[in-house]
């Protein structure tokens, strides 16, 4: 019924990171996030070895290239699925030049990797006061990570986009942080925080990168980490070393230091985009 698909990028050596989740049940079936454009063969094998010959929607949490680039692509392959996505996102996915131009600034050979987006026929594209109640779909507005983020409620599932940040399940234990690339403003975030807080009665379905039986606990988890990195960054403000921040960051957040219980490949991205969170904070600090 509920399946997490892995979309990983052996040029970039993404194992375990990038996803989508497919629900496929009696009376629908529905895809949150899409994956970038260069995943989308694999999505489009999967979903045909699971059966799945429509899609009644598409669900996208946000439009970063690694969630929504592909949606050009899947569209025409499923004419039937309906696209739900946050007002401020639509003019992108209608004309993505600019999204794809900035995030090639931002990203560089990762965007390239990624591949560009095809633009999306504005009629087949619905926001949340659009969206058939009908289908029992819940949406949570949930800025933060995006000005564009939103999250999914259905049945005992918290679709949760990137707002508790990027998680991993080691076998029991779990590795943690926040994702707050530029522009990062705390004032959304925790806001969002209290909008998602009377659904997180749920299991918490990650984009990046799994499940998390108890939403609650990970909600607070988030909340309070988001408040301890930011104080940490904080401190660092003045003289903002890199290597001297994440060395903190793993004295003071046990729950980030399980970095390095991560394979190694995993570990090498994360250096990555902890880097651009921490980018977010700085600005934030600096009122950029």
């Amino acid at each position: 019924m509920y399946s997490l698909i892995d979309l990983d990028i052996p040029e970039l050596g993404y194992t375990r990171f990038i996803s989508s989740w497919l629900y496929s049940g009696p009376e629908m079936a529905f895809l949150v996030d899409v994956g970038p454009a260069c995943t989308v063969d694999v999505l489009l094998e999967t979903l045909e070895r699971k059966g799945v010959e429509k899609l009644d929607w598409i669900l996208l949490t946000h439009i970063h290239l690694d969630h929504a680039g592909g949606i050009g692509h899947l569209a025409r392959q499923f004419p039937e699925a309906r696209i739900v996505c946050h007002p401020k996102a639509v003019k992108h996915l209608v004309d993505p030049s600019k999204l794809w131009e900035g995030t090639r600034k931002v990203l560089g050979n990762i965007a390239d990797v990624y591949g560009p987006v095809l633009p999306v026929d504005p009629s087949r594209i619905l926001t949340p006061e659009e969206m058939d109640a009908n289908a029992g779909i819940g949406i949570i507005d949930t800025p933060g990570h995006a000005a564009h983020h939103q999250s999914y409620v259905f049945e005992d599932r918290l679709f949760i986009g990137e707002l508790f940040g990027v998680f991993h399940d080691l076998d029991g234990d779990i590795y943690l942080r926040p994702a707050t690339p530029p522009k990062f403003i705390y004032e959304h975030f925790a806001d969002s925080f209290k909008r998602v807080a009377p659904a997180a009665d749920r299991k918490v379905c990650f984009a990046h990168h799994g499940i998390y039986p108890d939403g609650k606990k990970i909600l607070e988890l988030a909340k309070n980490q988001l408040s301890l990195w930011l104080e940490v960054v904080r401190a660092h403000v003045e003289n903002p070393r890199m290597e001297a921040i994440v060395d903190d960051l793993k004295k003071q957040d046990p729950v980030f230091a399980r970095i390095d219980d991560l394979p190694r490949s995993y570990r090498d991205r994360e250096a990555y985009y902890v880097g651009n969170t921490i980018r977010g904070m700085l600005d934030y600090l600096r009122g950029a």
